[in-house]
């Protein structure tokens, strides 16, 4: 009788465990370059906590300006609860580690890509070689800008739904900006007219 009750709460905490997971969403990582181990377990680990994912997978780096570029595809909107709800607190240790992954490439450094994919877009935060406190204050602005990039995405402001949308930090001006996007059905570029706030066809 223990031993069957015992399977019974096993048998219940492995589903409730089985349905929080599923319940996560999805993120992926893929890297340019290489990892050391201890950098691949601690983004992993650190990911794990929030998503389902698998093992980051590896390519060739074709960029020789820069030592690695780790790209990560977050199945999630961008919008304020992915930060206050599902990253809490360690949206900070993946800014620390990519820190410390830049760091460790010395001259060379390293590069990131963070994209939020939705059912209705991807947008995508490309940065190029950065200094630490740079990195650090491009990290935090992503933390905080989806207010006005909800903004930005408001069917008003387009001719055309946008499938996706990219942006580049820029490093004199210490801010994420030059926003660019695909037309949903026309194919077009699209560029953000901050002065307008509308986006306009290239």
């Amino acid at each position: 009788m223990f031993i069957k009750h015992e399977r019974m709460i096993r048998t219940v905490e492995e589903k409730r465990f089985h349905h929080m997971d599923m319940s996560r969403p999805i993120a992926e990582v893929h890297v340019e370059g290489e990892l050391s181990p201890f950098e691949h377990e601690a983004l992993y680990k650190l990911l794990k906590k929030h998503f389902r994912l698998e093992q980051p997978s590896y390519s060739e780096l074709l960029d020789e300006t820069i030592g690695t570029r780790v790209n990560i595809i977050f199945h999630h909107p961008y919008e304020r609860s992915f930060f206050t709800s599902v990253f809490h607190e360690d949206w900070r240790d993946l800014k620390d580690l990519f820190k410390q992954v830049r760091y460790r490439r010395g001259r060379l450094g390293a590069a990131f890509t963070l994209t939020f994919a939705d059912e209705k877009i991807r947008l995508t935060f490309s940065s190029g070689l950065l200094g630490d406190e740079e990195l650090g204050s491009a990290m935090d602005q992503i933390g905080h800008l989806t207010g006005i990039v909800g903004q930005m995405m408001r069917p008003e402001t387009m001719v055309e739904p946008l499938e996706q949308v990219e942006t580049s930090y820029d490093r004199k001006t210490d801010r994420w900006q030059g926003f660019r996007g695909i037309g949903l059905n026309d194919r077009r570029e699209y560029v953000f007219d901050e002065s307008l706030f509308r986006w306009k066809t290239r």
